[in-house]
């Protein structure tokens, strides 16, 4: 039967007079994660927007023929979609800078982005549901993991 005298560390811990390690992850947020995956996807998807909109001002072939809207027609929407990349372009800039005002333009121009979307589905269907989608997981990181910065 020995006993220690020495003092008690967890299994984790440097020994006494040792210090740890620096560990990075220690640092991060929770959260962080999903807000660089809202920033990037504002950034990719205001590039795609950029794209679709100036596709759509020049009646580019690439669009379903004789589609029919509820508001407007192509070149409205492709105006609509130029705007709006920019737009996130400059929210998903705020977010990487961790501006909380951006955090919650995000989630406004996802929605925004999202309804716009669905009113394009005449235009390119299954393509309009995909970015749906992703703008719904867009709103999910920014909502859900998004908070304010401790100092």
């Amino acid at each position: 039967m020995s006993t220690s005298t020495g003092p008690r560390r967890s299994p984790g811990s440097p020994p006494s007079g040792m210090t740890a390690a620096y560990d990075p992850s220690e640092e991060t947020a929770a959260g962080y994660g999903w807000m660089l995956f809202a920033g990037v996807l504002l950034l990719l998807i205001g590039t795609i927007n950029f794209i679709e909109g100036i596709a759509a001002i020049s009646n580019a072939h690439f669009f379903v023929g004789n589609a029919r809207y509820v508001i407007g027609d192509l070149n409205t929407w492709g105006w609509i979609a130029l705007i709006v990349g920019v737009v996130q372009w400059v929210v998903g800039v705020g977010v990487f800078a961790k501006m909380q005002f951006a955090r919650w333009a995000g989630v406004a121009i996802f929605a925004i982005n999202a309804v716009t979307a669905l009113l394009t589905i005449p235009a390119y269907p299954l393509w309009s549901l995909c970015i749906f989608a992703i703008d719904i997981l867009g709103m999910y990181g920014l909502i859900a993991h998004g908070q304010r910065e401790e100092y």
